[in-house]
């Protein structure tokens, strides 16, 4: 039987984000046969932390059920996650099959659980991060908040960070930068609960986040010159 995932409503009907509990999921390495096409098999393999194997494997069963659910392919060995010229994933059909693109697509995980992003929308780019809700951020404050982030005054500060965290993580995912783009030079602006405006100086991206047992879920995505490639 497949795992169950959690669906997330942050995305409205042109994005979708779930959650793959690996905490509660037993046999997640015996999938990889499952899973993985030959060359992501081959990138598992090279895999030697087994948190980081566990992680990096729950995140693509994560996605190809998602994939296979919504029909975009009938089998998880026929579709692969690649990356662009930015270094983005996005969804594929598997090598010797179709090569379009399937779906841009993020992925992310935290601990115990794993996380999917997908949008079929031609020309949106996305990015998810999951972040769990903990003091271990209060001592990274000063490296990526500072004092033009506004977020709601009435959330706890280890949740507050966690979330500016998450969609600082998410908007990087987005532009294609990774951990090189330095956080204190995105901006958030909470608009109304869980809705954000997340401002670089190169482009401003919609953002929404949901907190679930502990952890923020973020997403950011946008359109645009500036985000193609």
């Amino acid at each position: 039987m497949d795992p169950e995932l959690i669906r997330l409503s942050l995305g409205g009907g042109e994005i979708e984000v779930c959650l793959l509990d690996l905490g509660r999921l037993a046999g997640l390495e015996s999938m990889a046969d499952r899973f993985l096409t030959a060359p992501e098999r081959s990138e598992y393999e090279e895999l030697r932390h087994p948190a980081r194997r566990r992680e990096w494997l729950g995140a693509r069963v994560g996605l190809k059920l998602m994939a296979v659910r919504r029909r975009a392919v009938d089998d998880p060995l026929r579709c692969a996650i690649v990356k662009d010229p930015r270094g983005r994933p996005r969804l594929v059909g598997a090598p010797g099959l179709d090569a379009s693109v399937l779906a841009d697509c993020s992925l992310s995980h935290k601990g115990r659980f794993a996380c999917a992003a997908t949008s079929v929308t031609p020309g949106l780019r996305i990015g998810v991060d999951i972040e769990e809700v903990s003091p271990r951020l209060l001592r990274l404050a000063r490296a990526f908040a500072h004092e033009r982030d506004r977020l709601a005054p009435s959330r706890a500060e280890p949740e507050r960070l966690a979330i500016l965290w998450a969609l600082k993580e998410a908007c990087s995912k987005v532009v294609g930068r990774g951990l090189a783009m330095g956080f204190r030079a995105v901006t958030c602006e909470e608009t109304s609960p869980g809705h954000h405006r997340v401002v670089t100086a190169e482009v401003e991206l919609t953002g929404r986040h949901a907190i679930h047992e502990g952890h923020a879920v973020a997403l950011c995505f946008g359109s645009g010159p500036t985000l193609e490639g």
